[in-house]
């Protein structure tokens, strides 16, 4: 009977030393994977496009700067209190007629520099930007900035990436916001395009803000002539009520035969006016037709109680002009300069990290060649074994 076959157990644990004389065996393979890695890495950083970055700074502009706009007729703060009353003293009506209100035009440098912070980050403002850029007639610019391999939407979301915003945000007492853009191969047209987008975006601003001055001067001039007409309104009314009541008045003298005026100290009451009808009927019908005479006055306005006030302020704001010249909203505190250097590639980190890559593959390929070597030799010693 044959004897079974006695099959040495095989040891599965892994020396440490044999790994480094794995390597050390197959030393080649290590030099040359690293040789390899150091070499691709330097023909890529070599022959990569370069990127270009530069970057421009904006602050708060000094009070004095926005002087032009705060101006004192702008500073204004208006408050009225008017009481109509009619040609007898009486009031208005049962209660006087009262308005208030406060009008301010101020800007300080902390909400002008917000203003212009959040048109410099606004996504709408590059894209406005960004298609100014591709009306123009600059054909080096635009081979970098638009690619007839992508879409519209693909170049548009390239171009936006370029930028970059270093922001102290709203709770950040350091009032510098930095703006960064980055370009492919030219260093000049990335200074270029920053500095213009800069000046675009800050006439953006100035415009908006000219527009939403002129839009609340205008609202005030409506707010106020609105009044006007009103008060105008009330003292017509209560024009035509004391004429009714003076022809009324008229009416009764008449019958009773009440000529001229007379007064009765009998039938006068302390602390209270006598009727209206005693002042006798020809000088209730006179009085009458002085009133509906006004009519035809220009200077009628001069009856009514708390519009000249009125009159006054709106003529105020329409005489109200805005150097807008001398009026610098933001500063900027350094302009984009020529960068002296790419930021990418980074060469050496590029050459570095191609040694590092080249030497985890050259240990790994030694070790798989020192393993496929002592296979091959167990083979040939035990040709039978499975």
């Amino acid at each position: 009977m044959t004897e079974p076959m006695n099959h040495q157990p095989h040891d599965d644990e892994i020396d440490l030393f044999d790994l480094v004389d794995d390597i050390r065996d197959k030393w080649y393979w290590l030099v040359g994977s690293l040789v390899v890695g150091v070499a691709l890495a330097f023909v890529y950083a070599m022959t990569a496009t370069p990127e270009y970055q530069t970057e421009a700074t904006i602050t708060e502009a000094a009070p004095s700067e926005l002087l032009p706009f705060n101006q004192p007729a702008l500073r204004n703060t208006l408050t009225l209190a008017a009481s109509i009353k009619d040609t007898q003293g009486q009031g208005a009506g049962d209660e006087p007629v009262a308005l208030t209100d406060e009008a301010v035009f101020e800007l300080d440098a902390e909400s002008a520099f917000a203003s212009a912070r959040s048109v410099l980050r606004s996504a709408t403002t590059r894209k406005a930007f960004y298609n100014l850029l591709l009306s123009q007639a600059n054909d080096e610019l635009l081979a970098l900035i638009s690619s007839p391999m992508l879409t519209d939407e693909q170049n548009l979301a390239n171009f936006l990436k370029r930028f970059s915003f270093n922001d102290p945000g709203k709770n950040d007492s350091d009032t510098y916001l930095v703006i960064k853009f980055e370009l492919h191969s030219s260093a000049e047209l990335s200074r270029d395009v920053l500095n213009n987008y800069i000046a675009y975006a800050l006439i953006l601003h100035e415009e908006r803000l000219k527009n939403e001055f002129e839009r609340k001067v205008h609202a005030e001039l409506e707010l106020y002539q609105t009044w006007v007409d009103n008060f105008r309104r009330v003292y017509e009314s209560e024009k035509a009520r004391q004429i009714a009541r003076l022809e009324e008045a008229a009416q009764i003298a008449a019958s009773i035969g009440q000529k001229k005026p007379f007064y009765n100290t009998n039938d006068v009451v302390v602390s209270s006016e006598p009727p209206l009808y005693m002042m006798g009927e020809q000088a209730l019908r006179q009085e009458a037709e002085l009133l509906r005479k006004r009519s035809d006055s220009a200077s009628e306005d001069i009856f009514v109680s708390g519009l000249s006030m009125l009159k006054n302020y709106i003529s105020t704001l329409e005489t109200i002009e805005v150097d807008w010249s001398n009026v610098e909203l933001v500063e900027l505190d350094q302009p984009a300069l020529l960068p002296l250097k790419p930021v990418k590639p980074r060469k050496l980190l590029i050459v570095a990290l191609g040694a590092v890559g080249g030497t985890m593959l050259g240990l790994l390929a030694a070790l798989i060649a020192a393993a496929s070597a002592r296979h091959l030799r167990r083979n040939e010693r035990n040709p039978l074994h499975f």
